[in-house]
């Protein structure tokens, strides 16, 4: 059973028969992708309901499946059940820009139940945004983190219901980043739970810091058990395994997360391809230092946007000419910097091996002949 199997099996209960739960926080996580333009306002007046929300999406005629999980899916079976007729949405707010390279995207959902979730959205086909995914390898703080808190601290002004806050993929590195750093008494008085599903982790200045350390106990983290994005980078909130139908990658997409009533299908662990992906990648970036990172990122995203596309549909759909215009910049990257970026998957290469051997090694240390001749 997947979250659409859940609204078909759970749908008719309200909030008041079976409270918010955890596949309701991904469910929201799932709407925050839907471009709501021309259909919900930035201001925080909400007046719009899910039938409503439905209705003008279809008629606007907006196609979102460019995005691997389309978030259109979910909206058209939502506007049936009962559980979500009395939610209202408001406070829409979508920022792009290749410049400051930034992608940023998020609403808000008043559940009739007396709190509101703010759901931030992951990153779509935009290349702005995949950028400011692995700017957060080496930056303190991005611009849309930024803006997470400052929306959050803006709603406050508005509304004094309890607030549930998450978001998908980089929108629950956002929903964490914003919860930790809007104002103090927003998050300490206001803020009732946080959701981190399969989003990125931090750096040590963020990880060490009071504000951090102020959301831990209401803090999820909701990962797949071979999650790839999810592990990347560090963290210290609660984390919970789930199942998912799916294979390394295509685990990151919601709709094959595995559903029990009322949550997630719990694994028991990461997967081993996971658990390999998470000691390479943590021993890769600690092995750089930030403006490593910074130089090569740089590198890599400024031969993409050279190609003219600026999201990942146009730069697949003329492939000749996109490709053209990367190699031609990136024959123009300085000597230093192109020795940095060998240096840099080498060093990522070397890492991989390591871990490989540890792991080999684990298993000779744990091998016993004896047993091994009583057991045939």
């Amino acid at each position: 059973m997947n979250i659409l199997d859940y609204l078909e099996m759970r749908g008719d209960l309200t909030f008041a028969e079976r409270p918010f739960n955890e596949v309701d926080n991904l469910i929201f996580s799932v709407l925050a992708y839907l471009d709501m333009h021309d259909i919900v306002t930035d201001e925080f007046v909400f007046d719009v309901s899910m039938k409503k929300l439905c209705k003008r999406y279809l008629e606007l005629g907006y196609d979102q499946s460019y995005i691997v999980n389309n978030p259109k899916i979910l909206l058209k079976k939502i506007v049936s059940c009962k559980r979500y007729e009395r939610v209202r949405v408001g406070g829409y707010c979508h920022y792009l820009s290749q410049d400051e390279q930034v992608q940023f995207s998020c609403a808000t959902f008043m559940l009739g139940d007396g709190t509101a979730y703010i759901g931030f959205s992951g990153t779509d086909d935009n290349i702005a945004g995949w950028r400011e995914d692995f700017n957060l390898t080496f930056m303190n703080v991005t611009p849309g983190q930024n803006e997470a808190a400052d929306y959050i601290n803006r709603l406050c002004g508005f509304t004094v219901c309890p607030l549930r806050i998450g978001g998908h993929s980089k929108g629950g590195n956002f929903a964490e980043y914003g919860a930790a750093f809007c104002d103090e008494k927003v998050r300490d008085s206001r803020i009732i739970e946080i959701y981190s599903n399969d989003g990125p982790g931090f750096n040590n200045t963020i990880l060490q810091s009071e504000q951090y350390a102020a959301i831990l106990d209401r803090t999820l983290k909701i990962i797949p058990e071979e999650s790839i994005v999810g592990i990347m980078l560090s963290g210290k909130v609660k984390t919970k395994v789930v199942r998912s139908t799916g294979k390394g990658i295509s685990q990151h997409g919601f709709y094959r997360w595995r559903v029990r009533r009322d949550c997630f299908e719990e694994a028991n662990r990461l997967s081993p391809v996971s658990a390999f992906m998470d000691e390479t990648i943590k021993r890769w970036m600690d092995s750089l230092e930030d403006e490593q990172k910074k130089s090569v990122i740089s590198a890599v995203f400024d031969s993409l946007e050279a190609s003219g596309a600026t999201t990942l549909n146009e730069l697949n759909s003329n492939k000749w000419v996109s490709y053209n215009a990367i190699l031609k910049a990136v024959s123009k990257i300085d000597p230093d910097v192109q020795g940095e970026i060998f240096t840099s998957l080498k060093k990522l290469a070397t890492a991989g091996k390591d871990v490989l051997w540890d792991e080999a090694k684990k298993s000779f240390d744990r091998f016993d002949p004896s047993k091994a001749l009583t057991d045939q």
